[in-house]
């Protein structure tokens, strides 16, 4: 439940080093290039007064950067194509860059070397692939034509009529066939794509109605199937030129591979450091533009964690002395800059932050609510879906499927887990429970049973006042920590907010005479916080002695307040049944298998038995497990995070070299 601590680097060095200071930076891999437009980040002043207290005997030149950008974006795509040509694959690694002779410069003369040399032969394969790829992807669409005897290329020796092939998807074909009057054409249906939702079409037309109906059939999106040249007869005579056709080239592709196979380990190397160099240089220059430049010397912002700003120091004493590093802590800074967010959680909450930033990242001041939100979404996702069996196989299939799809598969795990435990508080095997299973353990006994459901949708309330209370502490903290006292002590969500919300909820038990409280005390209790939140603004100005007390027109502020006031009632009506579900999907999960329970018993047949049995397991794990998991999901994002949690962050991304 934290967020890394973060350090604004103020990095001052000599403009002659500049380059190999960028580089630096991007080789550490652990700085973050801040983006946000703030005057705290402003370094003009900043440069003219170190410019005036360092005595230079000459003046620096900066390098021709724009020249340098439009080199590389010349030479990568060259690259590409030549490395495309030798069956080359190009990766980004640190380890190609450890020589700091190896010069921009130099990778440019070496493709230009590699280029002369083999460019030719490499060109000559890259161009048989594209057309080995041009026909298979024609002979796809062949393949799926239903008669295989239709001769296309005929159809060009009419003199009156012209056609055309190609494909429709399925909803442009409805309005196709609504056009028919309109369209001077035969349309013939001649194929189905497998690949696609699409259908292949032969359209022939009069020579006169070209235009007509090719405009037409462009505001279809259709998509026109050109016969690559070379190729004639009927479709099943192409089908067997695109097959010999293919077979020469791949033998060609050989023949060119084998006389370049002598060097391509030497060119796979110093392709790869080239590529790595030129990545290199355009990264330098996307981060130059972020440094603000005198005569003499630069300043650079970066942001990195507390923890790295040491090693980031080392790194740039080891390529120069030309530099120093003023280091601000983020809390130095107060709220006129927004640092970047890392979240910090441990091995078993982790996996949650993925929820978390389907929502949002918290801004870095914010209180990180991962740990919070995969307690309570375990909690009550373990409420709702409580059967060991059923966990069980939530959980193993986490764990099998994990390496596939990565994070999913740990929280599938975690889920299954709190399912699992929640199954042995209910008893329920496969949906199966005591009655069935004696030997099965039970906390609460059998869950329809009618002494246990008031209990079990009574947890669910208490479960929800308790998670939302967590939630207005924290929501209460963050307010305070961003200098919110309008927000933190009197808004909805502040201790006013609460207080309210706890009288409403007090006023339910007193009706219902849980405690012998007198009604009229929580009453009075909601309206002296309804007046307190209509002057929210008036009483926190005049806490902060600030003038006027009022900023606007009264009367608009006092609308505005009444209507938020009456949001603020319909909001805690609804939190507080929101969470009665929790108890009611509980119950419904053991009412869908009784149903499947009770159509099993109907039957004296052991194996339809277990086929009901297994279709309502089914049925349950899927259906029913992402009703529970969506249902948890909006518990926490509208009545939870709405509480605490603004999701305003930005996501520390460090600087690297990228594909």
């Amino acid at each position: 439940m934290a967020i890394e601590k973060m350090t604004l680097l103020q990095i001052v060095g000599s403009l002659d080093e500049m380059h190999s200071i960028l580089k630096e930076l991007v080789m550490c891999e652990n700085v973050h290039l801040n983006l946000e437009s703030s005057s705290a980040y402003s370094n003009n002043y900043l440069v003219h007064e170190y410019e005036s207290s360092v005595s230079v005997t000459h003046s620096f030149e900066l390098e021709d950067y724009d020249l340098i950008q439009n080199e590389c974006r010349t030479c990568l795509p060259t690259l590409e194509d030549l490395c495309r040509g030798l069956d080359i694959d190009l990766k980004i690694d640190n380890k190609f860059l450890i020589e700091n002779d190896y010069s921009y410069s130099d990778a440019h003369a070496d493709l230009d070397k590699i280029n002369s040399s083999v460019g030719y032969k490499a060109e000559q394969i890259r161009n048989k692939k594209d057309r080995i790829s041009e026909l298979l992807n024609f002979k796809e669409k062949l393949d799926c034509m239903f008669d295989k005897s239709i001769g296309v290329n005929k159809l060009s020796n009419l003199d009156y009529f012209d056609f055309v092939v190609g494909t429709l998807s399925r909803e442009n074909q409805v309005r196709i066939k609504k056009n028919y009057e309109n369209l001077s054409a035969i349309v013939f249906k001649i194929g189905t794509l497998t690949s696609s939702v699409e259908d292949m079409y032969l359209i022939i037309y009069p020579k006169k109605f070209k235009e007509e109906t090719t405009n037409f059939l462009k505001s279809l999106s259709w998509n026109e199937l050109k016969i690559p040249t070379g190729l004639s007869g009927t479709t099943m005579e192409m089908i067997t030129q695109i097959d010999e056709n293919v077979d020469v080239l791949n033998k060609e592709i050989e023949e060119l591979s084998d006389t370049l196979a002598i060097d391509k380990e030497e060119n796979r190397y110093l392709l790869n450091k080239i590529f790595n160099v030129l990545k290199l240089e355009e990264k330098i220059l996307e981060l130059s533009k972020h440094v603000d430049v005198g005569d003499n010397l630069f300043i650079f912002n970066v942001w990195v964690q507390d923890r790295d700003k040491k090693s980031v120091e080392e790194s740039l004493g080891a390529v120069t002395n030309k530099f120093m590093v003023i280091g601000k802590q983020a809390e130095e800074l107060g709220n006129q800059i927004k640092p970047p967010t890392k979240l910090k959680n441990n091995w078993f909450t982790k996996p949650f932050e993925m929820i978390v930033k389907m929502y949002g990242l918290p801004s870095y001041q914010e209180i990180d609510p991962t740990s919070f939100l995969a307690i309570t979404y375990c909690l009550m996702f373990g409420i709702m879906f409580g059967d060991i069996g059923q966990g069980l196989v939530y959980f193993l299939a986490g764990y099998f499927l994990k390496k596939k799809i990565g994070t999913a598969g740990d929280l599938l795990m975690r889920l299954g887990g709190s399912s699992i435990i929640f199954g042995f508080v209910y008893g329920s095997l496969f949906g199966l429970e005591q009655a069935e299973l004696p030997w099965l353990p039970s906390l609460v006994g059998k869950v329809l049973d009618p002494k246990s459901i008031p209990v079990i949708l009574l947890t669910g309330v208490v479960v929800g006042v308790v998670v939302l209370t967590i939630s207005y502490v924290l929501g209460i903290i963050n307010s305070l920590r961003r200098g919110d006292i309008e927000e933190g002590i009197f808004g909805k969500n502040g201790v006013i907010g609460y207080l309210f919300f706890m009288s409403m909820i007090m006023t339910v038990v007193a009706i219902t005479k849980v405690i012998g409280l007198p009604v009229i005390v929580p009453i009075i209790s909601m309206l002296i916080c309804l007046t307190i939140m209509v002057f929210k603004e008036p009483f926190s100005n005049l806490i902060l002695k600030k003038q006027p007390l009022i900023h606007g027109d009264a009367g608009s502020y006092f609308t505005e307040s009444i209507f938020e006031c009456v949001e603020t009632i319909l909001n805690a009506l609804s939190n507080g049944i929101s969470f009665i579900r929790v108890g009611a999907f509980a119950l419904n999960h053991a009412g869908l298998f009784l149903a499947f329970l009770v159509m099993s018993e109907l039957t004296s047949n052991i194996f339809l038995k277990i086929l009901i049995l297994l279709i309502g397991n089914i049925l349950i794990l899927t259906l029913e497990g992402l009703i529970v998991f969506i249902q948890g999901l909006r518990l926490q994002y509208y009545e939870m995070f709405s509480k605490y949690f603004t999701g305003d962050g930005t996501e520390f991304n460090i600087v690297k070299l990228n594909r």
